[in-house]
């Protein structure tokens, strides 16, 4: 099931288009859990469109297959692999903010 992830309001870091997040998630994952926690907290701070996919879905399964990831949560940037499993806040923000850096 494809779902936008919803992020609380607040003043995102760069008034250009949103970054384009892909969350492929699954019930009862606790990693994907802590991502989704992760990115709305994350949307106070920077422009994002977050689209969660259920891994059950064919196209979260698809994305599963062809990166090869053993488990969910998958994360893509603007459709780009960022990693899947523990999310890392460090590296994700660091990868935000270097997208968004000439747009302050």
């Amino acid at each position: 099931m494809r779902m936008p992830l919803s992020a609380p309001t607040g003043e995102p870091a760069s008034p250009a288009s949103p970054i384009r997040i892909t969350l492929v998630t699954s019930d009862g994952c606790h990693f994907c859990h802590d991502a989704e926690e992760l990115l709305l907290g994350l949307g106070r701070r920077f422009s994002l469109q977050v689209e969660r996919i259920d891994l059950t879905h064919p196209e979260g399964a698809a994305i599963a297959r062809r990166l090869r990831v053993p488990f969910p949560p998958v994360l893509l940037i603007d459709g780009a692999y960022f990693g899947h499993g523990r999310i890392s806040g460090r590296k994700l923000v660091q990868v935000l903010e270097d997208m968004t850096e000439g747009c302050r």
